[in-house]
């Protein structure tokens, strides 16, 4: 038991450490001697649980899939409008982004991953707003005419800028405040 804790804890700290390492360097820059060194570990610690650069890129993207999916099952249980729904979570994801290395690094990771197609990521944050929007629309929420892939593909150019200013340091508040003046300005346009 105390050996597969600490390999748990191991392994945590090697994707928290490509984390840190793709964050500042990019995916292409980033090597498994940078990350165990990030991480304190040997590079053997991190080849016993990662096969290459590629898993540890997949365990990244998988986590920050995760925090949308729990961003999205937390939506779902609170009920209420659907367009407030949509609000919160974009709030919540700049926040993640600002505050949360992993799933920052697991955006960029699905970035860099994409080759010039749309990011896995952006494809289930995108399912997401348009299910939110659809939700909007039945529960009359969403005024009418209102195009839902316009609001989402504007949502997403704004979460593109949270994503690149959240790599900046102590941007928190900056997020926070494009956030709020995209959602001032884009809000009046869309309530019925």
């Amino acid at each position: 038991m105390v050996r597969q804790q600490r390999a748990v804890r191991s392994r945590e700290a090697i994707v928290r450490a490509a984390a840190h390492v793709i964050d500042r360097y990019g995916l292409k820059a980033a090597t498994i001697s940078k990350v165990s060194a990030e991480a304190g570990l040997s590079k053997g610690a991190v080849y016993f649980h990662f096969a290459d650069k590629d898993a540890l890129a997949s365990a990244l993207e998988s986590e920050a899939a995760r925090a949308l999916d729990e961003l999205a099952a937390a939506r779902a249980r609170e009920g209420g409008p659907a367009l407030t729904a949509m609000v919160e979570t974009t709030r919540e994801l700049a926040g993640l982004l600002s505050r949360d290395v992993v799933v920052r690094a697991g955006f960029q990771v699905s970035c860099d991953r994409a080759e010039g197609g749309v990011p896995a990521l952006r494809r289930r944050l995108t399912a997401l707003l348009l299910g939110l929007l659809e939700d909007a629309r039945r529960d009359g929420s969403l005024a009418p005419g209102v195009v839902g892939e316009d609001v989402v593909a504007a949502v997403l150019a704004v979460t593109v800028g949270v994503q690149i200013l959240s790599r900046q340091p102590d941007a928190a508040v900056e997020v926070s405040g494009a956030l709020e003046r995209f959602w001032h300005a884009a809000l009046p346009r869309l309530i019925h």
